[in-house]
């Protein structure tokens, strides 16, 4: 057995043990979360679909010829909705079939550069919760923006959750994708006929594959060789006021005179916009909601999210070596099936889902899968992972179409909110569980001990706090922090007292120690059995300096704290105490105008990058002053934390103690510099009680005997006749025993 170590060693071991205990509620997923620099490709893997324009092959889709530029599509103008369209002329079938199909194209429409319609609205007056507008690639989405959300405080400009993005090259070209674009067709015949591929997406010379006919619908024409129609795709958007579901329908109209097999890709979730965090961390994920094994649920009905927390730089990865998302052992064991699947951020998600008709509030059995997607791979648009776009591609089940017949493919999305509230205020949404997508968890190696059940237990007493006690998101992270610590007291206290024992009990050793080990210098193992031959004799154990072991059995909580904290969508935007420091300026003073993001006491307007420090904290955009308070409290926590210096401490040990404080001090407020105002408030909280609690606790143990209150007998000493015996029988038979002396028996 090693020697004790010294007892200002072990002090200045067990605060470093601390301080990164503390350091991990902030920091440790700085390195978790962080968006890994994924490598390109040097090689393309299996395509599931030929694609003219992208590798759609899982990996990063870069164009093998330059596709010609996207039309020029102008802005939406400020008119009423177009009125729908006059009804399509009919588009006459092809003559017989012949031996094959032959060779299909997408017939291409002009385009007179009038903008697209739109539906729904982002403005309070329209009813809805969210504003569409279309782009001709592939009749997908040009911009959906939140009509009740914003990108800053102002309130100025509509969130755009999901939008048309031209993404750059490394060569100077770029590449458009577009959410819920139809990429194209896979067309065969049955019986293993031809399969062949139709891009439906950028048509040559300016052109476009899609010709809108009503406001949200859209349609477009296959041809074949000789100029016949073989099928027409009609696609059609629908949305209902109040709601953040889209509803999506693809049909195929088989005009071909023969049997075809059909198989759609779609563009799915892309990318959401990367909202400053206040760290350079990406929380951007993919999740799926699928249905439990038959096994485990006969029914199919119960619907959970998945819990590997799948980041965007794993799907990229994953993608880059060709690797589907759907389906893949990251996300789903082999018998279950997929309900919903998205792309989420900090506050937002978009997510596709299946189209149900759901009765309100009736218990109903239905078929939950989601029957319009087989297949979903993700594709890197764009030369890197920083630079480039990561957007979901959906692939449908071979469908048979008889001629003259019809072919569907339905989903739905939402584009709302990471908020439970809304996620299960529809009874589609509740059937589907999509609540499930909302989760307080910083992933990483902090995801095995950030507890949901703690999350929402303190999310539930978070909201009661600000809804009926303090009316101010501020004030109910300052009382939750001071509630959590006193439920904790009894811990800390503890704790507390038995490490001071432990490291008084160690300090009237150190004479003793010390004249052992000058006495057995030259024989380490006996100086090692001496040691614990002294303090067995004085009554101390090596238990003792487990007291900070309680201490440490409190991170989960913290975690969690700080988790529901970092990810609650209700302080986006909210202001801190009542908005004082806004009504004193007329709205002009941004500090702490937004508890999700940096106090903001003096912004510059613009950001800068300072080297090493920017890739911790993010770019510097303006002064905050609680990263700079929170400094200044730790400096004071360090007079209650940090042990004096003592003669028996070396040089080095002193060395470790001046860097500690400065670690604690200096580093941390600078990995903060950037942090959420919400979370600073909770760290300046939690540090000024902690303050308090190490006075009341230390002035409470200077009334205490630390000091063992009786020695253990050393081993292989027989205990003396006057002790107490262990039988406590044996007091009485020895006074019968006196007894029956004493009358001469």
């Amino acid at each position: 057995m090693p020697p004790p170590a010294n007892p200002a060693r072990r002090a200045v071991l067990t605060a470093v043990i601390s301080l990164i205990g503390l350091a991990i509620c902030a920091m440790i997923f700085v390195g978790s979360l962080r968006s890994g620099g994924a490598s390109s490709p040097t090689g393309s893997g299996a395509a599931p679909a030929p694609d003219a324009s992208t590798q759609a092959d899982g990996a990063r889709a870069i164009p093998a010829s330059p596709p010609q530029a996207a039309p020029a599509e102008t802005d939406r103008a400020p008119v009423p909705e177009p009125a729908p369209a006059a009804t399509p002329p009919a588009i006459e079938p092809t003559t017989a079939p012949t031996s094959e199909l032959g060779t299909l194209r997408a017939r291409v429409e002009a385009v007179n550069g009038a903008p697209l319609s739109w539906i729904g609205g982002d403005d309070a007056a329209s009813g809805y919760r969210a504003l569409l507008t279309f782009t001709h690639y592939g009749a997908g989405i040009e911009t959906i923006t939140l009509a009740d959300h914003f990108v800053d405080t102002r309130r100025t400009q509509p969130y755009p959750i999901q939008s048309r993005t031209r993404v750059p090259l490394a060569d100077g070209r770029s590449v458009v994708v577009s959410p819920l674009a139809t990429v194209g067709v896979e067309i065969a015949e049955p019986g293993g006929g031809r399969s062949q591929f139709v891009d439906l997406r950028i048509a040559p010379g300016g052109g476009s594959f899609w010709r809108e006919t009503a406001p949200g619908a859209f349609e477009a024409v296959l041809e074949a060789e000789d100029g016949g129609v073989a099928a027409r795709l009609i696609k059609r958007y629908e949305m209902d006021p109040g709601s953040f579901g889209i509803r999506v329908h693809q049909t195929i109209e088989n005009l071909s005179g023969r049997t075809l097999l059909v198989r759609w890709y779609t563009y799915g979730p892309a990318d959401l916009p990367r909202e400053m965090t206040g760290y350079s961390l990406d929380p951007r994920r993919v999740r799926v909601g699928k249905l439990l094994s038959p096994t485990m649920d006969p029914s199919r009905q119960i619907v959970v999210a998945d819990s590997k927390l799948v980041s965007r730089s794993t799907v990229i990865r994953a993608a880059l070596k060709g690797e589907p998302v759907w389906r893949s052992e990251r996300f789903a064991d082999p018998d279950q099936e997929l309900v919903w699947i998205g792309t989420t951020a900090r506050y937002f998600a978009f997510v596709v889902h299946p189209l149900l008709d759901v009765p309100v509030d009736v218990p109903t059995s239905l078929d939950k899968r989601l029957h319009a997607v087989e297949q979903v791979h993700g594709v890197l648009i764009g030369p890197d992972e920083k630079s480039g776009t990561l957007i979901l591609q959906l692939s449908s089940p071979a469908q048979a179409v008889a001629p003259g017949g019809t072919g569907t493919n339905a989903l739905g999305a939402y584009a709302g909110p990471l908020h439970d509230a809304e996620l299960s205020g529809e009874a589609l949404f509740r059937a589907l569980n999509m609540a499930d997508i909302v989760i307080y968890n910083l992933g990483g190696m902090c995801a095995p001990c950030t507890f949901q059940p703690l999350a929402l237990a303190l999310l539930w007493f978070l909201r009661l706090v600000e809804q009926y006690v303090v009316f101010d998101w501020a004030l109910a992270i300052m009382m939750l922090v001071l509630v959590v610590r006193a439920v904790l007291h009894p811990v800390t206290r503890r704790s507390q007292i038995a490490m001071a024992r432990f490291g008084k009990q160690m300090q009237a050793l150190g004479p003793k120690q010390q004249a052992l080990k000058e006495k057995y210098k030259d024989d380490p193992k006996a100086l090692q059995q001496e040691m614990v031959k002294l303090m067995r004799e004085e009554g101390v154990s090596f238990t003792g300096a487990l007291g900070c072991l309680p201490m440490f059995l409190q991170t989960p909580v913290w975690i969690a704290l700080y988790a529901m904290l970092y990810f609650n969508f209700e302080l986006r935007h909210q202001p801190a105490f009542f908005g004082l420091f806004q009504k004193l300026t007329a709205g002009r003073w941004e500090f702490l105008a937004d508890l999700s993001a940096p106090d903001h006491f003096i912004t510059f307007g613009t950001g800068f990058n300072i080297p090493l420090i920017s890739n911790l904290m993010g770019p510097i955009s303006g002064i905050n002053i609680l990263p700079l308070v929170l400094g200044v409290v730790f400096y004071i926590q360090q007079k209650y934390m940090t042990p004096p210096t003592t003669a028996a401490m070396t040089p080095e040990m002193q060395q470790q103690q001046k860097i500690m404080k400065f670690m604690m001090v200096v580093m941390f407020p600078v990995f903060m510099y950037n942090a959420p105002s919400g979370l600073a408030i909770y760290f300046v909280t939690n540090s000024s009680l902690a303050i308090i609690e190490s006075r009341w606790v230390r002035a409470h143990i200077n009334q205490l005997d630390l000091q063992p209150p009786k020695k253990r007998r050393p081993i292989g000493v027989k205990r003396v006749r006057n002790e107490a015996p262990a039988n406590p029988f044996a007091k009485h038979r020895e006074e019968g025993d006196r007894k029956y002396k004493k009358r001469g028996g």
